[in-house]
Parts: structure tokens; sequence; C-alpha cells
């Protein structure tokens, strides 16, 4: 029987969650046409023999080695042995509700959509947060609307997880996961839009994101400049098809939203040994953008604009913002009147 959904689950030392992750995954109802690839990059803990029980009594899961080379290269490992007629994603210290694949899938086939995509639950130690799409239950959008969205980062964000994707999208176009990456969701799931002709849009919450202190994510270590390092590989894809003067401004506006996002990692870990260095990194990068051009690129909205200036002008309060804001704008005036 060929699968009709291919989950894709890369393992590396997750001991302590991969047994509800992975029985999350093979306890789906209503739908049992689908295989899952655990990919075992390396892990050097009691993973692999706490999926072997699960093995033994699910014969549609398949174990695939690998020495350790990161997520990415994981993720790309388990897409190459593939069958199913759509990919999942599922990390594995997350877990996923029972229905989550029926009704992707089904809501991608009826609707003849590439991609379909559910709502998100981030499980933090105390708490749980639902981020929304905000779409209406069950829209339909063309790629070029998707795309616009995308670059906005508001209602379709770089999250690989919650998503189930064409096979073909990957085959065809020779989509791959950056190697040595992490962060590695944003320039994939660019592509698998742009190449995309219409996606659905759940707002069922399916997909559960494990917020622990520790992942790959959170740890504030050199590799945060992967974040930027893979926004500047959708402005590669785009001069490569040469429609980057057409998204300029809107690369621009996702570019600025990434720089922030690396902005409150920082201020969060002043103390970090890494601090200077991605200090020194993101400083030069904001030497190279010009206050002006972002204050007056009226595709950038107003509340990116503040973030830009607010690290443009080192500001770490708001009242420390408003009144260097208002230094400048007393400096181009004088420059002005000259």
């Amino acid at each position: 029987m060929i699968p009709k959904v291919s989950i894709i689950i890369p393992v590396y030392n997750v001991e302590e969650y991969i047994v509800k992750s992975l029985e999350s995954v093979v306890k789906q109802k209503g739908f049992q046409e689908y295989e899952v690839i655990v990919v075992n990059d390396g892990t050097k803990d009691r993973s692999i023999d706490l999926i072997q029980d699960i093995i033994q009594e699910n014969s549609n899961i398949r174990l695939i080695e690998q020495k350790n080379k990161g997520q990415s290269e994981a993720r790309n490992a388990g897409l190459r042995i593939a069958k199913g007629e759509y990919i999942s994603f599922v990390d594995s210290d997350d877990w996923i509700e029972e229905s989550m694949i029926s009704n992707l899938y089904d809501a991608a086939v009826r609707t003849g959509s590439e991609i379909a995509v559910c709502n998100i639950e981030m499980e933090f130690k105390e708490k749980s947060v639902i981020l929304r799409s905000g779409f209406p239950d069950k829209t339909v959008m063309l790629a070029e609307d998707a795309i616009r969205n995308y670059f906005e980062h508001k209602r379709i964000n770089g999250y690989l997880c919650n998503k189930i994707y064409k096979r073909d999208l990957f085959s065809k176009f020779n989509i791959k996961f950056p190697k040595d990456k992490i962060y590695e969701d944003l320039p994939t799931i660019f592509k698998l839009l742009w190449h995309s002709e219409k996606i659905i849009f759940l707002e069922d919450c399916f997909y559960h994101y494990l917020q622990r202190s520790g992942s790959s994510t959170q740890k504030l270590n050199v590799k945060l400049w992967h974040m930027i390092e893979n926004v500047y590989l959708i402005q590669s894809f785009l001069k490569s098809a040469g429609v980057y003067e057409i998204y300029q401004k809107n690369f621009f506006q996702l570019l600025i939203f990434h720089l922030f996002r690396v902005h409150i990692e920082l201020q969060k870990n002043k103390q970090s040994l890494n601090y200077k260095i991605l200090k020194k990194k993101l400083e030069g990068e904001l030497e190279n953008i010009s206050l002006l051009q972002v204050m007056t690129t009226s595709e950038i909205n107003v509340l990116t604009k503040i973030k830009f200036a607010s690290m443009k002008l080192k500001a770490d309060s708001i009242i420390e913002f408003l009144l260097k804001a208002k230094a400048y704008k007393n400096r181009m005036k004088t420059v002005e009147g000259r």
C-alpha cells in the first residue's frame, strides 16, 4: 500500500519526550494510510530504545540511521525515502492531536491545495498560548496572497510542523532544507509557498509545540544568526527568480522583523558569553540599513518601523526610544535647514 501521508520525525537526544511525541503520531484516528519515518540523527541517549518498543507494535514506522548532521539533514534524509502523496513534519519533543493528519489531508485533497495549515498551541511550562492565523475556517488562498502574508509575518508564520505539503513540491522543484542551519524553516516554507497554487487554512489547533529551556531555538549561541542568514536565502531565491525588485520592500519588512527577534533575544541574555559577538553582528547589519529609508517605506507597517527605530537608536526602553527619536528628528531638521 502506498501511503497517502509520510510523517518525518528527526530524533536526537529526546528520551524524555519521544514516547509522547511518537505515540501521538501513531494513534491517528480515522486515517491509517500513512507512514512514519523516524530519522536517528546520531542520538546518544535511550531515545532509539524507546522507539524500538513502539515499532514492535506499529508496522508503519520506518527507522533510518545517520551520523549526527543536524535537524536539516535529518529531514532531508526522510524526504529522500518518503513515499506519501503529502509530507508532514513533527519535531520529536512536540505532539499532535489524533485527528490532525486526517483533517489536513482531507482538506488538501478536497480543495486541490498543495499545502494545508492548522493552528499551533505553544506549550510553556506554566501555560499554553494558541497562535492563530486569523483566517476563517477552510479559507483557500492563492499562493501570491499567501506569500504577501508570509512577508508580513502576521497570519502565515514560518513554522514548519503545523502544515502538510504535497511531496511533488520537494521533488519537482528540488527543495531541500539548508545544510548546517537552524531556523531552516524560513527559506524552505517560502519556496514551498512560492511553488504552490493553493493553500487551505483550518482554524483547528492540532499541533502542540513544546517550549522547553535549552532547546535549539532557545539557546543564545552564535547559531541565532542563522535566522538572518536564512532570511537572506529568501532574497537570493527572489533574485534567482528575477522578481526581487517586485518584492524588495516586502523582503525588507521580513528582514527587519527577524532582526528585531535577534534584538529581543540579546536584550534577554546580556550576560551570555555570545552576547558581544551577536551584538556586533546585529549592529553591523543595522549600519547598512537607513532609518530614513525604513520610515518612508509605505509597505512597512508602523509597528515594524518603531521596532527598527528602537534598534537603530539603541533604545532599551520606550522612554529612551522617545527621547532618542526626538533628538534624531531635531538633527534631521538641522541638516535639512542647511
